[in-house]
């Protein structure tokens, strides 16, 4: 079997003669913008760091299939949502050279993939593969939806000084590896083995190895900084609840527990230390940091209060990620924010030339551990959750509250005078603007802005918050999105602090007329100022990915068809979900303005303006697109 592990570049994946198909036992396509981003942004990293170097993206593991006609098809087992989105990425790429300003050699791109049982699935991709604008209502929506994405996130991400080296890296040296499995291999068996696979130890485990290793030789500031990490570890949780009743009090205020009081890791330590008379097994500290996290013994606070419902709360990021955004505020240096790079990264920090010395390295962590613990109270307090209560899911931005008994609650974050309401309103909306905008987590830099002002500033007001967010927002806005030469995220957080540096001579609103290039983050943004002046109670901010034309680009018979530069004008556009779109995408505006009124189903604010118009011609498509302009720039 090993003779027949192949590794195949892109190029030869797609153009050997070989066939593709993806049983019916497999789960349909359902990668979203969040995971073509990161796959994106893999290559791209390696490509301008490791130009002359292979690049592996996993396995295609296959059961090779005679057919009479094609000779062998591979049926997909393990890596079909991998290489359906290579399909739909090559296809975005074949379609579009001249809006990405590429001259690649692609003819050799064969489509080569089908759906076994899925005609839909297999029709829409070759109508991706096609490049057709016409779209079938009844075709499939992932597929068209990723279509459009993959443009959106490529002109996003890779300049157009530097696409042609990204083809051409993608091409020959981005390797696939084809592993077929026997012919005789019982197929249900060997998925029942491949979903019972046990997990390797996860890079933030073997990191919380690697520092506790550098403080090991004292045994009260291991103790103190395991708790810690196993403290902010659980996202989902408050965290408080990694500290027993009395250890509450102290770290985080007697009869309050929504104050940090401790001023250093040493400082913890103490109160730590005056709470527990050393309760903590000491003689655990002779196992090694491994030994540990092999479960050996642990360090478990004792008379943990657990009256928290565990699933109550969904953070907006994991722990290894946000391991990286307290390590940028700390160094205050462009880490970045992809945690498959974790381990390299603090590594890379921790042979930096000033922390050379063992003595270095100590304070290096209990810094870290410090600021860990900071930053999650801190994000906890004033970064919104999703929150799972009484049957019905929101946006929540919520602190604890104690009361006697040592009972608590969750109240709004910012409550300045009893039963008065404050800006939290505004806030959360602001929040949840930023986060629906970028799914993917390496570019949560919006987190890292918000992390990074809460921790400068310890009296954290609710005016001082929401003053803040309103000028990034519209620093993103000017100096990136619209930006004539576009800034880096983290000069505008780190270097301006979120003021804006653009004026209106130093952007392109002709970048708003690009049709399903328009960035997300310019719709959500737009809604928020227009729910800034309404304050409808109704709308929330939603995943929503799929740009839609009012008025379509491929109407039903008998409707006049626009030229695309008028279909694409920013007037004529609006986000919404990609099931929505998929369902309505050809109807006349009179036929979605019917459907979303008697649903009352609007899912864009700017959409909802449209709808009021009784006729939607290019008239009114100028007219609403300068007036949308126009809020966007605050006129």
């Amino acid at each position: 079997m090993s003779n027949n592990l192949t590794p195949l570049s892109i190029n030869q994946l797609f153009s050997q003669g070989s066939y593709y198909s993806i049983p019916i036992y497999q789960r349909n396509y359902a990668w979203g913008e969040k995971e073509i981003t990161q796959l994106i942004q893999d290559i791209a990293d390696y490509a301008e760091k490791n130009l002359y170097k292979d690049y592996y993206i996993g396995t295609l593991v296959v059961y090779e299939r005679k057919d009479e006609s094609k000779g062998v098809i591979y049926e997909t087992i393990d890596g079909q949502q991998r290489l359906t989105t290579l399909t739909i990425l090559l296809s975005t790429l074949k379609n579009n050279k001249t809006k990405l300003n590429f001259t690649n050699d692609i003819s050799w791109f064969k489509l080569n993939l089908a759906f076994d049982s899925r005609i839909k699935s297999t029709e829409t991709l070759q109508s991706v593969f096609d490049g057709n604008d016409f779209f079938n209502p009844n075709f499939n929506a992932e597929i068209k939806s990723a279509y459009d994405d993959c443009l959106k996130i490529l002109i996003r991400i890779v300049p157009n000084e530097r696409i042609q080296q990204f083809c051409d890296y993608l091409f020959e040296k981005v390797l696939i590896l084809r592993v077929p499995v026997p012919s005789d291999t019982d197929l249900n068996h060997y998925f029942e083995i491949m979903n019972s696979r046990g997990e390797q130890l996860e890079k933030h485990e073997v990191l919380k190895a690697k520092l506790l290793e550098i403080v090991s030789d004292n045994k009260v500031e291991t103790k103190t900084f395991s708790q810690i990490w196993d403290a902010c570890s659980n996202m989902e949780k408050y965290v408080q609840y990694g500290f027993n009743i009395e250890e509450r009090n102290q770290v985080f205020g007697n009869n309050d527990w929504n104050t940090l009081e401790a001023q250093s890791f040493d400082d913890l330590t103490s109160k730590l230390n005056i709470v527990n008379n050393n309760e903590y097994d000491i003689g655990s500290h002779n196992l090694s940091a491994f030994d540990i996290l092999k479960g050996k013994k642990s360090f478990q606070a004792k008379n943990e209060l657990s009256n928290e419902n565990p699933d109550r709360f969904n953070s907006v990021i994991n722990f290894p990620n946000f391991l990286l955004h307290v390590l940028r505020i700390q160094q205050k240096t462009d880490i970045p924010l992809d945690d498959k790079r974790l381990l390299d990264i603090f590594d890379d920090v921790l042979s930096d030339e000033s922390l050379k010395h063992k003595t270095d390295k100590v304070n290096f962590v209990k810094k870290f551990a410090f600021n860990l613990l900071t930053c999650k109270f801190l994000f906890d307090n004033y970064v919104i959750k999703r929150e799972f209560l009484n049957g019905t899911d929101n946006w929540s931005l919520k602190r604890l509250k104690w009361y006697s008994g040592n009972k608590v609650s969750y109240v709004n974050s910012f409550i300045e005078e009893q039963n008065e309401e404050s800006n939290n309103k505004t806030i959360l909306m602001l929040l949840a603007m930023f986060h629906v905008s970028t799914p993917t987590l390496v570019y949560k830099h919006w987190l890292n802005a918000v992390l990074k002002f809460a921790f400068e500033n310890t009296e954290l007001t609710s005016e001082a918050y929401t003053i803040y967010l309103r000028k990034l927002a519209k620093s993103f806005l000017y100096d990136r999105y619209l930006a004539n030469s576009p800034k880096e995220y983290f000069e505008i957080i780190y270097t301006n602090s979120g003021e804006t540096q653009n004026t209106e001579s130093d952007i392109d609103l002709s970048k708003l007329d690009h049709g399903t290039s328009v960035e997300n983050f310019i719709f959500n943004y737009l809604d928020f100022l227009i729910w800034d002046k309404q304050n409808d109670d109704h709308f929330k901010f939603t995943f929503r990915s799929s740009v839609e034309h009012y008025y379509p680009q491929r109407p039903l018979d008998g409707l006049d068809i626009l030229a695309q530069k008028d279909v694409d004008r920013f007037g004529n556009l609006c986000l919404i979900s990609n099931n929505t779109n998929s369902r309505l995408w050809n109807l006349p505006p009179e036929g979605k303005k019917t459907f979303f009124l008697k649903t009352n189903a609007y899912e864009s604010l700017k959409q909802k303006l449209m709808l009021k118009e009784r006729q939607w011609t290019l008239l009114e498509i100028e007219k609403h697109g300068k007036e949308m302009k126009e809020k966007l720039l605050g006129k």
